[in-house]
């Protein structure tokens, strides 16, 4: 099973939203909220349970609005009705008691730094376990029913420092090899966390592609505008992203998987409309997660 991690930013709730009506099989989001109005969060559970998925949320956010409280989100949750989710508890470095959220019934745990014998004994009462995707596997042996996961996505401080390609991870090819249950990962978003971002100097589109050709490992293709050395028109510098992204799709050469959010990159590029930042990223989060889906769906039909 794959778990995408996201941050509760509006574009990232609206890629689950959409990606939830295309009853992908093997896709069980995480969700860290950091908006402190959870109408959007409450909606986007709303949308998934909808199509038979109940998220796992982070009730004790390290990052974000919920960051210096970390009972708050789960009792604002506690007071809605008829939504159903599933409860990860983090274990970062603020974290001093393991029993605070025990009274919540059934939790799973969301381990943000380094494993020791008190984390191994407490994860024994949880239902899941995300760690680190490089612990020490002597470690990994103790913990049942583990998730790994690792911010894979090399993000640079400017869309200009961006090559052409970046490898990404090959975990969805082997994580059951590892005994774990499933493996997670911050999809094409990275870990960095950031109310928003600057002037668009360059606008960069983050595609991704599994190569069977090698060793189906996942790379990102990063189709950026020429910097101009001004943050004007992004518009244009969209346009432009776009027309190099769609023209390795056209030439084939390059084993992007035929997701409807490409379709929707390809519609984009017809109408020569520019739908925001937010929503590029938002499409390149879909595609990256339908992506991997594809692969998983495709390797169990392989496999039998």
């Amino acid at each position: 099973m794959y778990y995408p991690i996201l941050r509760g930013k509006l574009n990232e709730l609206l890629a689950l939203r959409e990606l939830a009506k295309l009853e992908l099989q093997n896709f069980i989001p995480v969700i860290e909220p950091v908006k402190k109005d959870i109408k959007a969060l409450v909606k986007t559970i709303e949308s998934l349970n909808e199509c038979s998925i109940e998220p796992y949320i982070i009730i004790n956010p390290t990052v974000g609005d919920f960051s210096d409280s970390p009972k708050a989100l789960y009792k604002e949750l506690n007071q809605i009705d008829n939504i159903s989710y599933q409860i990860l508890y983090s274990i970062n470095q603020k974290t001093e008691h393991y029993n605070d959220f025990l009274d919540v019934g059934s939790f799973g745990l969301f381990i943000q730094k380094g494993i020791d014998q008190e984390i191994l004994d407490f994860s024994e009462s949880s239902n899941i376990n995300f760690i680190q995707n490089d612990t020490n596997p002597n470690i990994k042996k103790r913990i049942k029913n583990r998730v790994s996961y690792e911010d894979f996505f090399r993000k640079q401080v400017r869309n200009a420092d961006y090559p052409t390609e970046s490898p990404f991870s090959s975990l969805h090819s082997y994580y059951k090899e590892e005994n774990n249950v499933g493996f997670a990962d911050y999809t094409i978003t990275g870990d960095d966390f950031s109310e928003g971002g600057g002037p668009a100097y360059v606008v960069t589109i983050h595609f991704s592609y599994i190569d069977k050709n090698r060793f189906d490992e996942l790379f990102i293709r990063h189709y950026s505008s020429e910097n101009d050395g001004t943050p004007t028109n992004p518009g244009a510098k969209f346009l432009e992203a776009l027309n190099r992204l769609i023209k390795d799709i056209e030439d084939g050469k390059i084993p992007f998987s035929n997701t409807y959010a490409l379709t929707e990159f390809q519609y984009l590029q017809k109408i020569e409309h520019f739908p925001g930042l937010g929503q590029v990223k938002k499409l390149s989060i879909k595609h990256h997660i339908e992506t991997i889906n594809t692969f998983l769906s495709t390797s169990v039909e392989v496999n039998g």
